[in-house]
């Protein structure tokens, strides 16, 4: 199986399967799709990336599109961190405490999940099935890997029960139902340098007033 690093291209053994990883850092990058969007969104949507990035206590994830780039930044010793957004020349920065990250993570906390037999192949590694209802009622299918385990189990707030890695789920994005398939896994040291939060260059805000500047 190859990997991208930092370095480039490599070939990188996987752990056989039944053998558990426990995931210190690295990275998944997964791609989005969608049946349910219109042609041009659905074109759109084609374009983009999620990269989940984890070091240690440290997580970092990155929602890159043709319009722009959202990055959050958090510490799960500190509770704190930052959430980024880059469009065009406006360059924001949102410094985010616990009770922001809970706020931002509500309408993506799941009721718990139900586990199944079923299982497939993502990325070169087995995945097993679970499914789980959202607080408004929409039901979504996680595909996750029980042989990569995070350490950290902070660096989501849906998929923290789940025994494994999901590398491929449903989420909702608006009122369309979007997937997120990983199509390369990186178990690979990721730089401190990755985490660090910006110190020039962006106009800093509040947590509220982002809100409030994207309900208008």
């Amino acid at each position: 199986m190859i990997f991208w690093s930092e370095g480039g291209l490599k070939a990188q053994a996987l752990p056989p399967t039944g053998q558990i990883r426990m995931m210190t850092e690295g990275s998944v990058l997964y791609k989005l799709s969608s049946s349910q969007l219109p042609p041009a969104e659905a074109e759109i949507l084609d374009s983009v990336t999620y990269t989940l990035s984890i070091k240690g206590s440290r997580i970092r994830t990155d929602f890159t599109g043709g319009i722009g780039t959202t990055t959050t930044i958090y510490s799960s010793l500190t509770h704190a961190g930052a959430l980024l957004r880059e469009y065009g020349q406006v360059k924001l920065l949102v410094r985010m405490t616990k009770d922001d990250f809970e706020d931002l993570g509500k309408p993506y906390r799941y009721s718990g999940y139900t586990m199944t037999t079923d299982t497939t192949m993502i990325a070169g590694y087995l995945c097993k099935k679970a499914w789980s209802t959202t607080v408004n009622g929409d039901t979504l299918v996680v595909w996750y890997a029980p042989d990569l385990l995070p350490q950290n189990k902070e660096y989501s707030y849906r998929f923290t029960p789940l025994p494994g890695l999901p590398l491929q789920y449903e989420s909702m994005m608006g009122k369309w139902k979007v997937t997120y398939k990983a199509t390369r896994v990186s178990i690979e040291p990721v730089p401190s340098s990755k985490f660090d939060i910006p110190k020039v260059g962006y106009r800093e805000m509040t947590y509220k007033e982002s809100k409030d500047l994207l309900n208008h």
